[in-house]
């Protein structure tokens, strides 16, 4: 497996990306969509900062294991595990129609999303991200002065 900053690094590159997009799609009738990037733009970042721990999993529910791992670095835990399970809660719903129970109508993320929801989940992804990234980018770097120093 890769070291442990690589794979941070990796997914920070990724959650940039998605991040972006979700940005792009904001405004549009795309709401679904934005709120998937979001929502992907932040389990990526903390994905990257569970990395940094030694942590790289497959899972999509990582509130919990976050706020674990983090809870000395960051005074604003409390707020920033209630914008993570915000997104984390949209699962693959933004992405996928819901159809397997006939008593209830079939949900279509395209159709049943509004504007408010995408707001919403621009919201707590910014909020995310504006903490995340800083201490994510001061992390990579040291460890990136680290990497140098250590070559002969």
């Amino acid at each position: 497996m890769h070291e442990p900053q690589e794979i941070a690094r990796a997914f920070l590159t990724e959650s940039d990306v998605d991040y972006r997009v979700a940005l792009l799609l904001r405004g549009t009738e795309f709401h679904s969509r934005t709120i998937a990037f979001a929502q992907q733009a932040v389990e990526k970042m903390v994905k990257a900062c569970l990395a940094l721990r030694g942590v790289v999993t497959l899972e999509h529910h990582l509130s919990s294991v976050f706020r674990a791992l983090y809870q000395a670095e960051f005074p604003d835990m409390d707020d920033l595990v209630k914008h993570i399970d915000a997104l984390e809660r949209h699962g693959a719903r933004p992405r996928f129609p819901l159809f397997q129970r006939r008593d209830l109508p079939m949900w279509v993320p395209s159709r049943d999303y509004r504007e408010e929801d995408a707001t919403r989940a621009l919201r707590s992804g910014e909020y995310v991200v504006q903490r995340l990234k800083p201490y994510l980018d001061q992390c990579l770097a040291a460890a990136s002065e680290d990497e140098k120093r250590s070559r002969p």
